[in-house]
């Protein structure tokens, strides 16, 4: 299993550890938390983890966040580009674990800086 341990208390957001937001159909049809999971497993991913029954009510769809052990650019779009690889397509969101950890609801990083 994975070593990735969660790094919220940082000074800033980029050297906090944080997530892609992967928002999943309800029923996972395509696979995908599969996928993902099994990408984890092989190394190919710093962690992942599926969100709860209880938030997939509030929200109408599963949320897969895809860690990556810090915020900064170039590994936040090793990931992004992974991710695609693995089959995840459409606009995503990154959040550090720092702003999660501040209650923010403010994202780091959009899919759309790489386009």
């Amino acid at each position: 299993m994975s070593k990735f341990t969660s790094k919220p208390f940082c000074d800033d957001d980029t050297s906090a550890s944080g997530k892609w937001l992967v928002p999943i159909t309800l029923g996972d049809p395509e696979g995908i938390w599969r996928k993902l999971l099994d990408a984890a497993v092989n190394g190919e991913l710093a962690a992942v983890k599926i969100s709860s029954a209880r938030l997939d009510a509030k929200l109408g769809h599963h949320l897969v966040c895809a860690y990556c052990e810090t915020s900064q650019e170039k590994e936040v779009g090793e990931t992004l580009a992974q991710l695609r690889k693995l089959g995840i397509r459409g606009d995503l969101r990154y959040k550090s674990d720092r702003a999660t950890l501040h209650g923010r609801d403010e994202y780091l990083w959009h899919s759309t800086n790489w386009s």
